[in-house]
């Protein structure tokens, strides 16, 4: 059923009005995160990053674990390491700049809209969530992404978060993407081994936050992909199966709640092939 001319422009205004509490929120909740959470420092992972993109440059892997606490650990592959290296030269305070600027094209790609944006930004923990310095957004953005039939952006986070590949329907773009990422590290081969002794070494990475066994959750969700055919299946299985489930993996749900917020006509693209 189409609405009038007239309905659309008298509920604006209270569309315009939600968008904008939720930019509020969302300014609120990152400035109490910065201050509150973090003393006026810039967040931990932050700090991960720059190390990281320091080792590249000086040459040493980043997967070192012996004696190193396990929040301070690098669990993502070494095509993301190489990338931490190109910004190493900025200043920290604008690399978080990136991040957040990351973070928030992710989040207007999700929502379809800047308006639709200000929406998402009435739950809290989207602003705790681009004040949190981390790439959850990113992520969402790629399973989003995958669901309308794009995997490159999954392909690239699944060599950060491993579970962005099951919502990959078509390979053939995604795996060009982990093709290049593999040549790349030509010259830093050995990580690839030090990444895995990382992962295998340490059951930080699968208990961060809540203690939902990891293996049970990936066949929960494979079963979920092979029961329901759909792209937003895949969708909710990548968020399902995350290894390191906590509070902010919340947002990995955004890509569904984007999909069905939408007027039936917008869904069927997205739903429609079983893929």
């Amino acid at each position: 059923m189409l609405r009038s001319p007239r309905t659309v422009s008298i509920r604006y205004p209270f569309r315009l009005v939600a968008s904008l509490t939720g930019y509020g929120v969302i300014a609120f909740v990152v400035w109490w995160q910065l201050t509150a959470n973090y003393g006026g420092h810039l967040p931990p992972d932050l700090a991960i990053w720059d190390r990281v993109g320091d080792q590249v440059v000086q040459g040493t892997s980043p997967y070192a674990f012996e004696g190193v606490d396990w929040s301070a650990l690098f669990f993502y592959a070494p095509p993301w390491a190489l990338a931490f290296g190109l910004t190493s030269w900025l200043p920290p305070i604008v690399q978080a700049g990136l991040v957040f600027a990351l973070e928030m094209l992710a989040l207007r790609y999700i929502a379809g809209s800047w308006l639709r944006v200000g929406y998402f930004g009435l739950f809290p923990i989207t602003g705790a969530e681009l004040g949190n310095g981390s790439f959850n957004l990113v992520v969402a953005a790629s399973i989003a992404a995958a669901m309308r039939g794009d995997g490159r952006l999954a392909a690239w986070c699944s060599l950060a978060k491993l579970s962005p590949i099951l919502a990959v329907r078509d390979f053939r773009r995604a795996a060009v993407v982990l093709v290049v990422g593999g040549l790349v590290t030509l010259p830093v081969l050995a990580w690839w081994g030090d990444w895995i002794r990382l992962l295998t070494s340490t059951n930080a990475t699968f208990a961060i936050g809540y203690q939902i066994w990891w293996p049970g959750r990936v066949a929960a969700a494979v079963i979920l992909m092979l029961l329901v055919r759909r792209p937003w299946a895949r969708g909710l299985a990548a968020a399902i199966a995350i290894p390191a489930l906590y509070s902010y993996s919340i947002v990995l749900l955004y890509p569904l709640v984007a999909l069905f917020s939408r007027p039936p006509a917008e869904q069927a693209g997205t739903q429609g092939s079983s893929g």
